[in-house]
């Protein structure tokens, strides 16, 4: 699995794929409704506070955003 320890959700309407575009939030899985946008990715962090985006997440978001389901190291929301 790709996903690192920490959650990270996007700051609203930002770019998904920068990862300084993220707050951490810890280990617990946060509540994102609905799908269509990123919201949240599970990765590694880069020791300034921002995710890893690693080839495997970065896979997980085009496949989320493709089928509208989350993924294990990314969760979606209605609205971005």
């Amino acid at each position: 699995m790709c996903c690192g320890p920490n959650w990270y959700i996007r700051s609203a309407c930002a770019d998904p794929t920068v990862p300084c575009n993220y707050t951490m939030v810890g280990s617990f899985q946060p509540t994102c409704p609905g799908t269509g946008k990123i919201c949240a990715i599970k990765a590694e962090d880069d020791g300034f506070g921002c995710p890893v985006i690693t080839p495997c997440i970065f896979d997980q978001m085009v496949i989320a955003l493709s089928t509208d389901v989350d993924q294990p190291c990314v969760l979606l929301r209605s609205s971005c």
